[in-house]
């Protein structure tokens, strides 16, 4: 590949989405690369295999359902950079209730690599409000 076919990255933050909203661990665990990387202002994470990715998520997502988050739509997907198997940008994971109303909006960043069999994330840095 030599563009980005943005259709593709938006299927893969769709696909991303509807994993986070029912905790399908090995469709999320299909959404990375490997090696990734988790980086916050707390620190940095590699992420070095699938088990791994799993693990997160089954220990984390239960807690937004917990809050009465029971589905996640990204929007506003805002690149940066959108060349030669590189996709670096900012999205926005909107968290829904059970009547699909917003709860509250988080913004991470991305840098997404694609070859030929897609695209998967590389980085993810969730944005904190400072």
């Amino acid at each position: 590949m030599t563009t980005i076919d943005r259709s593709t990255v938006t299927a893969l933050f769709d696909s991303y989405a509807q994993a986070l909203s029912v905790i399908d661990l090995d469709a999320l665990a299909d959404c990375y690369s490997y090696p990734a990387l988790a980086l916050t202002r707390q620190g940095r994470q590699a992420v070095t295999s699938a088990d791994q990715t799993r693990a997160f998520f089954a220990a984390n997502g239960p807690a937004y359902h917990a809050r009465g988050i029971l589905a996640v739509r990204i929007t506003n997907l805002r690149p940066a950079y959108d060349s030669d198997g590189l996709w670096v940008g900012l999205a926005d994971l909107e968290n829904l209730d059970a009547a699909g109303a917003v709860v509250d909006i988080e913004t991470n960043a991305y840098q997404l690599v694609g070859d030929d069999q897609g695209w998967t994330i590389a980085v993810t840095t969730p944005l904190e409000p400072h």
